[in-house]
């Protein structure tokens, strides 16, 4: 009994100790942990974020990229951190799956989420490309199956499952070429390692209207405009068996331990909602072609929840998962 008093005692004095310190948060920088290569989608969105949050927090907010591992190592690094609120996680949807790749143990009832935006994603090739059209692309894949190099985020990325889930459900037979975030995909068409790359048009955007991209069609279930280009049609026109499986939006922002003391997530909430409303963001999200989402709390878990169980099904469908969903109990959708 007089063991369990103790430990009574020292969890509330440590509990006290834990209310004083968010009294006081911030009382030192912060690190936005980014999980992937400098140059994407998830980066620029990060550090948009950390620049006008740091005027509102009063503290700097420094951005670090940790790549590796699908995520796990960035994930691993800032799990293993204090749970303060002095680490975050610069995250997308690509790290709703880290469980079944086995990148990470942890699911979406470990995290707090900060959904910020996301754009859709075309297929593009170098405007000097022999494939001028979806359709040349799509003949080229028909009569060299398997030899057509498609660049894509990580195998766990939202670009790389749905460029399986043309492949599998379409026949489109491309070569499966899986970079370290869409910053190296983009370069890899550029450079003439790969024929096209599926990112997402955001992270297009400023190769689009500098002449060096041209997107052939969208992996979506709808058309997209994007100035200077018109419409850009869907994949679905092509191949009506994949409307089931789309939409499946990416988005960007980031990620802290669940456990972080609710007066220090309820200062983060509230610098992140001032943050949306600054024109650094909006500039960012128009400028990207990107929807600006803007969910925090219940309504970014029930978001994440829902993707986790599409994308990590997906994933497993497609052989690509190391584990099944159902041992995380992550229920079909």
């Amino acid at each position: 009994m007089r063991k369990l008093w103790l430990f009574i005692s020292i969890f509330i004095l440590m509990s006290g100790f834990s209310i004083s310190n968010a009294a006081e948060w911030p009382e030192r920088p912060i690190t936005n942990v980014v999980f992937s290569s400098p140059g994407g989608g998830t980066d620029t969105t990060n550090r948009a974020l950390a620049a006008a949050m740091e005027k509102l927090i009063g503290k700097p907010v420094k951005v670090v990229n940790m790549t590796g591992g699908g995520g796990g190592i960035a994930a691993d690094y800032v799990w293993k951190q204090p749970h303060d609120g002095y680490y975050w996680l610069g995250a997308s949807e690509t790290l709703l799956s880290m469980c079944v790749m086995g990148a990470h143990f942890t699911t979406t009832k470990d995290w707090e989420y900060f959904v910020c935006m996301g754009a859709p994603g075309p297929i593009s090739v170098k405007t000097d490309s022999p494939f001028k059209t979806f359709e040349d692309l799509q003949k080229a894949v028909k009569e060299k199956p398997g030899e057509i190099k498609i660049a894509s985020s990580s195998s766990s990325s939202i670009w790389s499952i749905k460029m399986g889930v043309v492949r599998k459900y379409a026949g489109f037979e491309y070569k499966p070429m899986p970079y370290n975030g869409s910053g190296p995909s983009q370069v890899a068409v550029l450079t003439g390692e790969v024929d096209a790359c599926h990112t997402s048009i955001g992270e297009q955007a400023e190769l689009i209207r500098g002449g060096k991209l041209k997107p052939l069609i969208m992996v979506d279930n709808v058309p997209a405009n994007f100035p200077g280009v018109g419409t850009i049609r869907p994949i679905t026109d092509f191949y009506p068996q994949l409307i089931p499986y789309f939409p499946l939006p990416q988005w960007l922002g980031f990620m802290l331990p669940k456990d972080t003391p609710k007066p220090i997530l309820e200062k983060i909430t509230d610098a992140y909602k001032k943050a949306l409303e600054t024109e650094t963001i909006k500039k960012l999200a128009e400028t990207t072609s990107s929807t600006l989402y803007g969910k925090s709390g219940e309504e970014a878990k029930e978001m994440v929840r829902n993707l986790e169980k599409v994308s990590t099904w997906l994933l497993f469908e497609l052989g690509v998962a190391k584990k099944s969903p159902a041992e995380f109990n992550i229920p079909k959708p």
